[in-house]
């Protein structure tokens, strides 16, 4: 069902009616129908995908700086450079196929990205409390790093990047719901179902290149 076009335009509209419902800015409305689009041609391997996602975070840079998650903010400004050479190295490594190939991270290279993970966290969070007036410099911090990170396996098209993006939409419907943001909370769950599908199907195409 995640993997038919009905779907994605099905999200769309939900998102578009919660938004008006719900008298969300139209900055925030255009934002999660970008970010729907984004993640189901992501969930597909199209390298169209990047195209959506730049507009997406360029829209969610304002809306958090906005509402007072500076290190969310800073995190799409990267992301939207992420996405610039996603789109680059998808089309640059494609060889014969229409994408470049999954790739899946070694026990090392797993234990290694945790950690730095949790450093730039912790570095992150204490420049928050220091410097800003961030509403919930933890939290905040440690969506931001695991954005980072996820863009750039994403940009690598290394398989693991789905499961910080499951985690990640986890944490940000606790953020959205607490914030008021309704239409990203909307956004955010639609994109939990299909990065829990994009996972499923990546991990059947590695399965199938690596067999091939």
């Amino acid at each position: 069902m995640i993997k038919k076009p009905l779907f994605v335009i099905s999200a769309s509209v939900i998102c578009i009616i919660a938004g008006l419902i719900m008298k969300s800015s139209f900055l925030e409305i255009v934002a999660s129908v970008m970010g729907v689009l984004n993640v189901w041609l992501l969930a597909r391997q199209k390298v169209i995908n990047f195209l959506f996602g730049g507009i997406a975070v360029a829209c969610f840079a304002y809306i958090y700086f906005q509402t007072g998650f500076f290190a969310l903010a800073i995190l799409s400004i990267i992301q939207l450079c992420f996405n610039i050479y996603g789109w680059y190295f998808w089309v640059k490594n494609k060889g014969e196929e229409d994408v470049a190939p999954t790739t899946k991270l070694s026990v090392k290279a797993m234990v290694t990205w945790t950690a730095i993970i949790l450093a730039a966290t912790a570095i992150w969070s204490f420049l928050q409390i220091k410097y800003t007036g961030a509403t919930n410099p933890y939290l905040d911090a440690l969506i931001a790093v695991m954005g980072l990170v996820a863009q750039y396996l994403l940009s690598k098209k290394i398989l693991d990047n789905w499961y910080i993006w499951i985690a990640m939409n986890t944490m940000l419907l606790v953020v959205c719901a607490t914030s008021g943001l309704y239409v990203m909370f909307i956004l955010n769950l639609i994109n939990l179902f299909i990065s829990i599908d994009g996972l499923r199907e990546w991990r059947e195409d590695f399965k199938a290149q690596s067999q091939a």
